[in-house]
């Protein structure tokens, strides 16, 4: 079996992720096409599908700082609003880490 791959960026829907850009791969584009439901769709946008691993990368890398610093809060705020400072200082060092490495 082949791989196909899809790059998917995260929707205002998935609040601090918006415009965060990813990338899976699938045996081939059915198992995809019944994986993308209408609620995945909710929440991440199809960017490009079909394409090489390196392209996925390439999208990837794409993703702005500020999407990467949003997702660093998002994911170090517990669901009562307050911050975990040391894993938040965590998210922003990997964040800038993968800045750099750009």
């Amino acid at each position: 079996m082949g791989k196909y791959n899809v790059a998917l960026r995260y929707t205002k829907k998935a609040g601090g992720y918006h415009g965060i850009i990813t990338w899976t791969n699938f045996p081939d584009k059915e198992c995809f096409d019944k994986w993308y439901t209408d609620s995945i769709r909710e929440m991440q946008e199809i960017v490009e599908e079909g394409i090489s691993a390196s392209r996925c990368i390439e999208l990837v890398e794409t993703t702005p700082m500020a999407c990467r610093m949003a997702a660093a809060l998002q994911e170090a705020t517990d669901s009562e609003g307050n911050v975990n400072e040391a894993l938040l200082k965590m998210n922003i060092s990997t964040a800038l880490l993968v800045e750099m490495l750009r």
